[in-house]
């Protein structure tokens, strides 16, 4: 059921930025929760934890040292349940059309390195959230966003760079200084080549 909504506005080509519910959205983003401030990497020192209130909805009870993109629709969000550590969708605003409340954001996270991808600091007071996956394999269930997030990081680092080089071969073609352009001066030559 959670797939039968989200996935086709996951993978719409659309971003939609608008603060709205993700039915009236041309394509939705949804962010992971995962770390916790007492055990880092290690998730299964996570003290979150979500109840059942039946049908995949649950009400989920902690706190994420790190959660990344506060900006998304949803947040894929470990908590223990009765079965074990389960994946559920946090989404920002509830089916009803109101805003899912009780998730809180704590602060913004003052990050050495990659920036691009914001992280916050979150509260979960009662939040709902939908089971994604089978209780208790939730490590199981966010792992492949986790990769696909990887992949998505790295490609962002390398056409960043990409285009920062393109922009400097650019500059040093048109930029002229001592009779030649700067392209062609053996040092600056030396450090493009080194790009």
């Amino acid at each position: 059921a959670v797939a039968e909504k989200w996935v086709p506005r996951v993978c719409s080509t659309e971003y939609d930025p608008r603060d709205i519910p993700a039915e009236k959205k041309l394509g939705a983003c949804i962010g992971m929760s995962m770390t916790e401030k007492q055990g880092g990497s290690d998730v299964r020192a996570n003290t979150t934890t979500a109840t059942s209130e039946g049908n995949g909805v649950y009400r989920i009870v902690g706190h994420k040292w790190f959660t990344s993109a506060p900006m998304c629709d949803a947040f894929l969000t470990l908590a223990y349940t009765e079965s074990g550590i389960s994946c559920l969708l946090v989404p920002r605003w509830l089916p009803d059309g109101t805003r899912n409340e009780n998730f809180k954001i704590q602060q913004l996270k003052d990050k050495v390195g990659d920036r691009s991808n914001c992280g916050t600091e979150v509260e979960y007071h009662g939040a709902y959230g939908e089971l994604v996956g089978e209780e208790g394999r939730g490590i199981r269930t966010i792992m492949s966003m986790v990769a696909h997030t990887r992949l998505d990081c790295t490609l962002g680092s390398s056409g960043t760079t990409r285009a920062a080089v393109a922009q400097a071969l650019h500059h040093a073609n048109h930029r002229a200084a001592f009779g030649n352009t700067l392209a062609k001066q053996p040092m600056m030559a030396n450090v493009l080549a080194d790009l």
